[in-house]
């Protein structure tokens, strides 16, 4: 995933259309109750995206930083 990917997720205007989609697929109005725990909710994930895209991330340049290392003291 690229930082792109995250920075789109963490976009209000985003948040907003996926919160309005979501209350026209209840059928009706939502409360504004409902809407602030499903935003919550939604921040939740995405904080939780953002740790696995960091630790993926993490994860490469260690990998790729053995490599490295084992093609310099061959």
């Amino acid at each position: 995933m690229s930082n792109m990917d995250a920075s789109v997720c963490s976009d209000p205007r985003l948040i907003s259309q996926i919160l309005m989609i979501a209350e026209r697929t209840l059928g009706g109005l939502v409360h504004l109750e409902k809407i602030e725990e499903m935003d919550r909710e939604l921040s939740n994930v995405m904080e939780d995206f953002d740790r696995a895209v960091n630790v993926e991330a993490l994860r490469q340049a260690k990998e790729t930083s053995k490599q490295l290392l084992s093609l310099i003291w061959r």
